[in-house]
């Protein structure tokens, strides 16, 4: 079959929607740009001019490093869901700036000396909580924006249960580096009355934990490990022994007040 008058080659429209034939066929292969006809015989590939808007969202949005899959849900969706998304992921792309501000602030002073034991550790009783809870594997690189994603659904599906007054709560059953994914529990706290306990998905008994408060330019991955390091010793110094997974605690809804926390038996001192 021939291109007709109104479509173009992959290359004219490579052209005018500023995506090289290679991407093309990249979005091709994901479904989301498809040729309007592919030649059964020399497999070549013709589009309808008309869509080039969507190949030149699809550009933008890859330049401001949004993942296909993101896209694909944006190009699918209703106006009024594709405003409620675009604003979801600039939020996400300010808070990871904010991040990497705070990292650089953090360093300008050159890396913590490697005697640095990190904050100090201190030792609290906690009671019994209840929660709804989300799993994700994900890398360190995708952590932020994933846990948001998860507690936002976890904190919807709760409704009128969440208890906002207790902090969110991310809980690290493996691993989590830049190749090592996890996997991580996301846990948003919901009340102790009737209602709330039928929404809840588990309850953590009351217990004791040791805590550190992150400092603000360590409230990311790597340097975040500095707090894990410390209550992980402490949870092993003597008469202790650490009880779970250690978890971080986000205060008041704010990706920047944070907690790092280990539950443990015991009863030696703190620090």
């Amino acid at each position: 079959m021939s291109a007709t008058d109104d479509r173009l080659s992959i290359g004219e429209f490579s052209r005018v929607t500023w995506l090289s034939p290679k991407a093309l066929r990249l979005y091709e292969r994901r479904g989301l740009l498809l040729p309007d006809v592919v030649d059964a015989y020399t497999g070549y590939r013709y589009y309808r001019p008309s869509q080039a808007e969507r190949a030149r969202t699809i550009a933008l949005l890859r330049r401001v490093g949004m993942p296909l899959e993101r896209i694909g849900a944006i190009l699918d969706a209703s106006e009024g869901e594709r405003r409620g998304l675009v604003a979801a992921y600039r939020t996400e792309m300010i808070r990871a700036h904010d991040r990497a501000v705070a990292l650089l602030d953090g360093l300008a002073d050159g890396p913590p000396a490697a005697t640095d034991e990190g904050p100090p550790v201190r030792a609290r009783d906690v009671p019994a909580r209840a929660f709804v809870a989300g799993t994700v594997r994900t890398t360190a690189a995708d952590l932020p924006g994933h846990v948001e994603r998860v507690a936002a659904a976890l904190a919807q599906r709760a409704g009128a249960a969440t208890d906002r007054s207790q902090p969110l709560v991310v809980v690290y059953h493996g691993e989590v580096s830049w190749e090592s994914d996890g996997p991580v529990e996301v846990q948003v706290p919901v009340g102790h009355g009737a209602e709330s306990a039928d929404a809840a998905d588990g309850v953590e008994p009351a217990g004791t934990e040791l805590y550190v408060d992150v400092p603000y330019a360590e409230v990311q991955f790597p340097t975040i490990l500095r707090s894990f390091d410390a209550v992980r010793r402490a949870a092993a110094g003597p008469g202790r022994r650490p009880s779970g997974a250690p978890r971080e605690l986000y205060l008041d809804g704010d990706p920047f007040r944070c907690q790092v926390a280990q539950r443990y038996e015991g009863d030696g001192p703190a620090g």
